[in-house]
């Protein structure tokens, strides 16, 4: 759903390739500039620009339409392999190894590397370059999680929106354990220490707090807290996932299938601008309780 890529610097000088991938980069639209080397990224695009071979009002344009998609979709790896004085597309595919990217996107390659696409490639049906808003799944915790894996790992935050969650239920506590499991197996940088879940107030704080400690403390690693934050029933309906990198929506909600209901959920991403509206109100809210 939302994927990072390393785009190299040099690909800033040429107009046409600037305005695609302001067209095609952004959280809303699943990818994300990768910021490599670390901090480095829009100061070499405009050495890149600055030493091109294009007029002065280009320039001045190149470098404006480069800062637009900077701000637009740059993301930022906690930690990237520092190589000293090699080239920009060695040290994209180092960084890949050390944790893979979606794809690295460059102008001149000659190496035998799959996850580089030359930019005069066809994108079209490329599996790196292909990104679907949406995708129907299996109401499973697995595939559940496995969907939003490429999002979750570029995430240093993750909230939750779902009215109906019930952890008297089964079907509601499979995902949950499954997803901050996950989180807290992950082995890079930054680890991921809460997750906000925001429910509807049909079960009342206290009885909701009882529940998750009956059904759900047992089974959840101890090292990431759940705050969980309760709001009155009629102002949740859509089921969210959130992080600080986009966010996707989930159907019919964030249960499993036990048996009734539908076997499959769609997924889908959201515009950057209903993840924000979104975000911006769950971090107004203040937190009911914490769970361990």
């Amino acid at each position: 759903m939302i994927y990072e890529f390393a785009i190299s610097p040099t690909l800033c000088i040429d107009w046409q390739d600037l305005r695609f991938f302001l067209a095609t980069f952004g959280r809303g639209e699943g990818r994300l500039l990768s910021d490599i080397p670390s901090k480095k990224w829009m100061r070499l695009a405009r050495m890149e620009i600055r030493n091109s071979e294009n007029r002065q009002v280009m320039k001045k344009r190149l470098v404006t339409g480069a800062e637009k998609l900077y701000r637009k979709a740059i993301y930022r790896r906690n930690y990237v392999p520092e190589l000293g004085n090699v080239s920009w597309i060695d040290h994209a595919i180092s960084a890949h190894k050390d944790r893979p990217f979606q794809a690295i996107l460059t102008n001149c390659y000659d190496g035998d590397e799959e996850c580089v696409l030359a930019i005069e490639q066809d994108f079209i049906g490329n599996d790196r370059w292909e990104i679907s808003p949406d995708d129907t799944i299996e109401r499973s915790a697995r595939k559940m999680v496995e969907v939003i894996q490429p999002m979750l790992n570029c995430s240093r935050e993750v909230v939750l929106v779902d009215r109906n969650f019930d952890p008297d239920k089964y079907r509601w506590r499979p995902f949950l354990v499954e997803l901050v499991t996950f989180l807290s197996k992950r082995n890079f940088s930054p680890s991921i220490k809460k997750i906000d879940y925001h429910s509807g107030d049909k079960i009342s704080e206290k009885h909701l707090k009882f529940l998750c400690g009956k059904y759900l403390l047992k089974d959840l690693p101890p090292d990431i807290k759940i705050n969980f934050f309760i709001w009155p029933w009629d102002e949740l309906h859509d089921r969210y996932i959130l992080t600080d990198v986009g966010g996707v929506d989930f159907g019919i909600g964030l249960d499993i299938y036990d048996g009734s209901g539908p076997q499959n959920v769609k997924v889908s991403r959201i515009s950057a601008e209903t993840r924000d509206r979104w975000w911006k109100a769950c971090k107004k809210k203040e937190t009911s309780f914490s769970i361990p």
